[in-house]
C-alpha cells in the first residue's frame, strides 16, 4: 500500500506499508532510480532479465536503506512486514 505525500512531474515520496509476503513489481527505465527507507521489517528485492532466473538478492532493512539506480524489471518482497518511505525519480 502506498500513501503518496509528495509528488511532482518527475518525483515521488510515499509511505510504504507491505505486510509479509506482499510484493510489487517495479520497472525501471534507464535514467529512473527507486530510494527505500525502511523503519521497520525487510524487503527482498530482485532483478529479473527476459528468460532467465532472478540474478540477484538484494536486502532493504532498517539499518541498510536501499537506492536503485540500474534499469530492469525488479520484485520487491515483504520478508517481514515492512514500514517506511518508497522514494522515485523518473527520468521522462
Amino acid at each position: 500500500m502506498e500513501i503518496s505525500l509528495a509528488f511532482t512531474d518527475r518525483m515521488q515520496l510515499s509511505a510504504l506499508v507491505m505486510p509479509r509476503g506482499e510484493y510489487v513489481v517495479e520497472m525501471l527505465e534507464p535514467g529512473d532510480s527507486l530510494g527505500l527507507f525502511l523503519v521497520r521489517g525487510c524487503l527482498q528485492i530482485t532483478r529479473r532479465r527476459t528468460g532467465e532466473p532472478a540474478s540477484y538478492s538484494l536486502h532493504a532493512t532498517p539499518r541498510a536503506p536501499l537506492i536503485i539506480v540500474n534499469p530492469g524489471t525488479y520484485t520487491i518482497v515483504a520478508e517481514r512486514t515492512a514500514l517506511g518511505f518508497r522514494g522515485s525519480r523518473r527520468s521522462r
